[in-house]
């Protein structure tokens, strides 16, 4: 009975390493190439707003980060640097500026979503037609399927 109860355990312990290291890994594999790094650099010079997401925020922590420049124009949302590989990252606008799990979840049905993230080097995301930049104040990356704060960069201040 012993036996049988330490292969239930281990194998209990096996399945769920191997579920969780699969989480991590297949969004790194099955990520498609970055962009161009002279495409974002270019969508960087000509952007109108600049700001920088930090790998220490309140709200990130060891598995949940970005850390690299961000900048905003009418049309595109470009960042260089390193995000925390992880799945189905939404990258929205918000009004104010939040740095934590609790904090964008209070401002969620205010934000909008204006595009995903799929690579973790660089990403260029276009502004959706009908989205004014200069209504909102902040980016925010945020994992949808586990409800998690990666990262957010006030690229304005309100007012």
């Amino acid at each position: 009975m012993r036996r049988i109860l330490f292969l239930l355990a281990s194998h209990l312990l096996v399945l769920g390493v191997g579920f969780g290291l699969g989480v991590y890994f297949l969004p790194i594999l099955t990520a498609p190439d970055d962009p161009p790094a002279q495409q974002v650099q270019a969508a960087m010079e000509q952007a109108r707003y600049h700001a920088t997401f930090h790998r220490d925020q309140k709200g990130s922590d060891a598995l949940h980060w970005a850390d690299g420049a961000l900048s905003v124009s009418a049309t595109q949302v470009a960042f260089t640097g390193k995000i925390a590989p992880g799945p189905d990252y939404k990258v929205y606008l918000t009004r104010e500026f939040v740095d934590t799990k609790a904090g964008f979840e209070r401002i969620k049905a205010d934000a909008v979503r204006i595009g995903e993230v799929k690579t973790f080097n660089r990403f260029l995301v276009e502004v959706p037609p009908g989205v004014d930049v200069e209504e909102f104040t902040t980016v925010v990356v945020w994992c949808e399927r586990f409800a998690q704060f990666i990262s957010a960069g006030q690229y304005r201040t309100p007012g």
